[in-house]
């Protein structure tokens, strides 16, 4: 499981020893989460495929943790590789994998 995040979202993330995934209310109609993806860096577009136009950004940096079964499926087709959870999602040190700029995870994980 993935998550993409900014500069500033990775330094707040990474300086816990549990990781911590804030839930917050995106834009639109869908609800109240903290948000992942089964997306690989390096994917082609991804930051559309996530975010929409004009959020280059926020894929700059990335989590990558194994597990993840308790989160839920987005409703709709992005639903085939959007999941969340309506509450703030701790990742503990065991599940943990690399993390770090979304290039360098990308060279991590081929």
């Amino acid at each position: 499981m993935f998550h993409y995040t900014d500069g500033k979202g990775y330094k707040a993330i990474v300086s816990q020893v549990v990781w911590l995934f804030k839930a917050f209310k995106p834009p639109g109609n869908r609800p109240k989460g903290a948000y992942f993806t089964t997306l690989l860096p390096g994917t082609k577009n991804l930051n559309k495929f996530l975010f929409g136009r004009g959020c280059a950004d926020k894929t700059k940096f990335v989590f990558s943790f194994s597990g993840g079964s308790d989160l839920r499926q987005l409703r709709g087709g992005r639903g085939e590789y959007i999941y969340y959870s309506d509450l703030d999602y701790r990742v503990e040190k065991s599940r943990q994998g690399p993390h770090g700029a979304t290039d360098k995870v990308k060279e991590q994980l081929e």
